[in-house]
């Protein structure tokens, strides 16, 4: 009977790999093992013997199942049986072979920081990750798009992964493989499988793939920096300013823009170039502004504010351009600078830096951000036998990291404090405590508020005079805005990636942490705690240590790659092909391929439309997130105007609720609006025959801005008596002036 049960339940190699033994033929389980996975599974009685409840609702059975289901993904491990992974050792013994030992608990499958990251670790993941490789339903259709069947796939798999245990694939090295998942953890390992897998298939066995040798020809990114040849027929003087945050790297290279007769600021963000672009300005430069939602000539009426020149037709020549990076434009300039280029690295937006790294067109480069990158964009600079020279800056306010947190009261926040909340849901409910709890206003800021709201936001918390005095934040605080923060406050030090909660970078600490005591800010020392005791130690080891030098910059494919490898599949989807090149391509090991996630979620919703691949590539590439309803909606009726040659108006896409929004739902809703109309101003640069409206555009853009940030500031206020003596009714007075002067209302 235990010997029946034993082989019913562990037949799967599922169940054997959540005990990480494999399932051999002729072994047997110890008995007791299979008995207690069997009642586990089976019993009616086993919750009672874990101490929970015996029922569950259908909706907490399913967010439990999600939940352990996203821990054993992360580990290589397929669901087992139900709660089989708890703080209780596990023993596995194998009959007739050596007796061993499993102990697996919660604790085992915690991520860690990413300076306890080394080649062991790296070892243990990729032999977890060959063994899912081998297993996974994915993988095998994602091998069956290019004709791979069930069997050559078992057989070349097992070969593929032995051959990576025995050394013998240099891509796949463990302690060359430590840097890859700090920057892309699992999901850049898997995507490295898959691609060392064809090519070992192209070596190996190039029958198994038809036309394997001419896909990876037209696939092949290994040598980005032969692409585009404008800027390797001249020579470039290139300087890196690097340092730490709040160093005044950024500030010396743009007080050398400021003297050149032609040059550029690349920014990672829309807030930044304007910010550039109000600054030179003010400085009587003659300065553009170029961003995918917005373009704006010099205001030649300021005082000081002249053109260098004209051109033929009369035509006024700006001296700067502020852009966002990806905006870049293609032309000659004396100076051009390049800020973040950290983000180099960054899985979903570095293909941008890469290609204004390779491609920009200055006689002088100007990098800005920090120390990690210097190595890798030498040695890319090397390989266009170019010279990097390298200025260090160091922090102009001192930073101090708190020895003791706040204890986890909030009573303990005060004036002038940056509390980082890693969740966008629980950034209004930990701004109502800390009013509820302290009497102080609090200024909200997070990545999905329209950069318009950021801006506003910060004004107020920086004003000592608006009663605002506390900032609450997303990691959206980073970079972006000068904020006179006092004190950065984290409430954790973990963040959910889309997979699971996982601690933040290094990096991203520093970054964050720096924000505190900004020169010029009024501010001598800037500090920086945690919320929670157990958080301190940890800040203080990430504070303290420098972060990992970059591996590799990202990467795309061009519109040209994707055009030709479409004509090989002319019967398969574009979200399908998308994946299918990311899947076969061959990266040089100083680059990576870009994620391809949210291109392929763009790309699913507007399968069904006749659009060109040109007209495909544009759309995936705008700023969308196919993930709001709303935002959905304006893709996919503008993604049809664009496929029948039609004028779409914004007024027939667009209608605003009535009101002001009064909670943290209503003002999503009012986000979301505002993502579908920066939508359309984007797609009025790109397809200006179809999307005529833009001064329409622009003006209920301005509306739904206006509107956020009314109900913003007039979110529920603090209930209580101030000092002096006055209650609530005052303070409803006081709001409805600080709403006058924020929206410019007096």
């Amino acid at each position: 009977m235990q010997r029946t049960l034993a082989a019913g339940v562990l037949r799967s190699a599922t169940q054997c790999s959540a005990y990480n033994v494999l399932p051999c033929k002729g072994h047997t389980f110890d008995r007791h093992v299979a008995l207690d996975l069997f009642r586990r599974q089976y019993h009616p009685t086993a919750a009672c013997e874990r101490g929970v409840p015996k029922k569950k609702s259908r909706k907490q059975q399913i967010i439990t199942n999600n939940k352990r289901d996203n821990v054993l993904e992360k580990y290589g491990f397929e669901s087992p049986p139900d709660d089989s992974l708890t703080d209780r050792y596990k023993k596995a013994r194998i009959r007739d072979g050596p007796q061993r030992t499993v102990r697996m608990t919660f604790d085992d499958m915690k991520w860690p920081q990413d300076a306890d990251l080394d080649e062991k670790f790296a070892t243990k993941t990729l032999k977890s990750r060959l063994g899912r490789f081998q297993m996974s339903q994915d993988v095998r259709r994602r091998c069956g798009n290019f004709g791979i069947g069930d069997g050559e796939f078992v057989e070349w798999a097992s070969k593929f992964a032995q051959s990576v245990m025995d050394g013998n694939n240099e891509r796949l090295v463990p302690k060359d493989l430590v840097p890859l998942l700090i920057r892309s953890r699992l999901e850049g390992l898997d995507n490295l499988i898959l691609s060392q897998f064809f090519a070992f298939l192209e070596r190996d066995a190039p029958h198994v793939v038809k036309d394997m040798k001419y896909l990876r020809e037209i696939t092949d990114l290994r040598f980005p920096h032969e692409w585009t040849l404008g800027a390797r027929t001249m020579k470039r003087r290139i300087i890196m300013h690097v340092g730490p945050t709040n160093s005044g790297k950024t500030y010396h290279a743009l007080e050398r823009l400021k003297n050149c007769k032609s040059g550029v600021y690349c920014s990672p963000l829309r807030l930044l170039a304007h910010e550039v672009y109000m600054r030179m300005m003010a400085a009587g430069v003659s300065c553009g502004l170029l961003t995918g939602e917005d373009r704006r000539y010099p205001d030649y009426s300021l005082q000081d504010v002249k053109p260098v020149g004209y051109t033929s037709t009369g035509t006024p020549i700006t001296q700067v351009t502020s852009c966002t990076i990806e905006m870049l434009p293609v032309k000659l300039f004396d100076v051009a600078v390049i800020d973040e280029i950290q983000m180099i690295s960054d899985k979903q937006r570095g293909w941008a830096w890469t290609s204004a790294l390779l491609s920009l067109r200055a006689r002088e480069l100007h990098l800005c951000g920090e120390p990690s990158a210097v190595p890798l964009v030498k040695r890319i600079c090397e390989m266009m036998d170019e010279e990097v020279e390298v200025r260090e800056y160091s922090r102009l306010g001192e930073l101090e990291v708190s020895s003791r947190s706040l204890e986890g009261s909030w009573k303990n926040i005060r004036a002038g404090d940056c509390v980082v909340v890693f969740s966008r849901a629980e950034i209004y409910g930990i701004k109502n405590t800390i009013e509820k709890k302290t009497g102080m206003r609090c200024a909200v800021i997070y990545g999905s508020l329209p950069p318009e709201s950021r801006v506003k936001q910060a004004a107020l918390f920086n004003d000592p005079n608006s009663d605002y005095d506390v900032l609450v934040a997303s990691d959206a605080v980073g970079m972006g805005i000068n904020l006179s923060i006092n004190r950065v406050v984290f409430t954790t030090l973990e963040k959910f990636d889309g997979e699971s909660v996982r601690p933040i970078s290094v990096s991203q600490t520093r970054q964050i942490g720096g924000r505190a005591g900004r020169f010029n800010s009024g501010v001598s020392v800037g500090t920086v705690t945690t919320m929670q005791p157990s958080d301190i130690r940890a800040l203080q080891s990430s504070m303290g240590t420098m972060p990992p030098s970059l591996d590799a910059a990202g990467i795309k494919p061009t519109t040209s790659m994707i055009e030709m490898f479409s004509h090989q599949f002319p019967d398969v989807s574009f979200s399908q092909l998308w994946s299918m090149f990311r899947d076969i391509a061959s990266v040089d090991d100083q680059y990576f391929m870009c994620s391809f996630d949210d291109q392929e979620s763009v790309a699913r919703e507007i399968e069904k439309l006749p659009l060109t691949v040109s007209e495909r590539y544009q759309l995936i590439y705008a700023p969308v997130n196919a993930r709001d309803p709303i935002v959905k909606q304006c893709l996919q009726t503008y993604a049809a105007a664009i496929a029948y040659k039609r004028e779409c108006n914004i007024m027939d896409v667009v209608s605003l609720p009535l009101g002001i929004p009064t909670n943290r739902e209503t003002i999503q809703i009012f986000e979301q609006w505002h993502r579908g109309i920066t939508l359309y101003t984007w797609l009025s640069y790109h397809f200006p025959s179809t999307f005529t409206a833009v001064d329409e555009s622009f003006a209920i853009k301005e509306e739904c801005e206006n509107t956020i940030q009314m109900g913003l500031l007039s979110l529920r206020k603090p209930n209580r008596e101030n000092t002096s003596g006055n209650t609530d009714e005052h303070l409803k007075h006081d709001d409805n002036k600080s709403v006058r002067k924020a929206l410019g209302i007096y």
